[in-house]
């Protein structure tokens, strides 16, 4: 979850270290005292959908700075407090593994990962899927990965790219990494001694090294590459798609490990309720909310397992 700008929410930076800022909001009733993380406090009797923690931590990931990041996401943050009328805090990592991090340690109780890392995370911190977040213009609920050139590159198949330069994302992405490598697998190339692979760290800065032809190629998600283009970045005839993947599943919201399911039933119900207030998930670079569990991301899973890819090491 980035909370920026919506071409920005798929963006993983490298920071070896993270950092956080909280933002303590004015909440519907008294959390009480916490303890072993949840508190027998009593919610107003109003509440929309109460929850036993005296608080909730979101974790989110900066685009841009940490500061603006607290900004721009504080209607999300208000609009949840309302809803389980405690406060909500707002935890900012450097990184999806420093969010993961949190989430393993209880620092964190929420956070909206990439389908890759939330597969990650779920293996390596218990973490779990209680809603998704749907694309911000379309409402859609999957996205794809595109790989694309320019017209001058002269690259019309995926077997084109052999020997090209090409720009990945990051290794922790799942359209800008897993995607791209599992249609180079398809193509009968190995992505890691057929291309001349780097990672550029974020969906527009990919897109931009193609257009600019810093690289032969790249990957991008389809909603950064349709917003860019809204945007005005390019025009339809400066970019080619080479190749486009199957559907992949909208971003998880997710709960850290131990959460109690009378709260999980609160917060997903609560995400929910959100939907009637568009400012709140765009605050968040989302659409609105939508049904969601682990099991939409078990695809995810097995294209990973069936390249080989050492989950352990891939947001690091």
């Amino acid at each position: 979850m980035s909370g920026i700008k919506p071409q920005n929410r798929r963006f993983l930076s490298f920071g070896a270290f993270f950092a956080c800022i909280m933002l303590l909001l004015a909440a519907c009733g008294n959390s009480g005292n916490t303890n072993n993380g949840s508190t027998n406090a009593v919610a107003p009797k109003n509440c929309p959908h109460p929850i036993s923690l005296s608080k909730i931590t979101v974790g989110v990931i900066p685009a841009e700075s940490q500061t603006s990041v607290v900004g721009e996401t504080q209607p999300f943050a208000t609009a949840l407090s309302k809803q389980i009328c405690k406060p909500v805090e707002v935890f900012v990592g450097t990184n999806y593994t420093a969010v993961i991090t949190a989430m393993s340690n209880g620092k964190a109780d929420l956070a909206n990962f990439g389908p890759l890392s939330y597969v990650l995370a779920s293996q390596e911190g218990g973490i779990q899927a209680i809603s998704l977040a749907l694309a911000e213009k379309t409402k859609a609920t999957s996205y794809q990965s595109y790989i694309i050139t320019t017209p001058k590159t002269g690259i019309k198949t995926v077997q084109d790219l052999k020997g090209k330069t090409f720009s990945f994302v990051d290794p922790a992405s799942t359209s800008g990494n897993l995607e791209p490598r599992y249609m180079m697998k398809q193509a009968g190339l190995n992505a890691d001694t057929d291309v001349k692979g780097s990672y550029i760290g974020s969906h527009d800065a990919s897109l931009l090294a193609v257009l600019s032809g810093k690289v032969n190629a790249g990957a991008v998600a389809s909603d950064t590459y349709n917003h860019l283009l809204q945007e005005g970045k390019f025009k339809a005839g400066d970019l080619s798609i080479v190749k486009k993947s199957d559907p992949i599943p909208e971003d998880p919201m997710a709960v850290r490990k131990g959460m109690s399911q009378s709260d999980m039933a609160s917060l997903q119900k609560a995400l929910l309720a959100l939907n009637d207030n568009p400012d709140a998930a765009k605050a968040i670079g989302a659409g609105g909310f939508g049904p969601g569990d682990d099991s939409l991301y078990n695809g995810i899973r097995a294209l990973a397992k069936s390249l080989n890819i050492d989950l352990k090491k891939v947001a690091g």
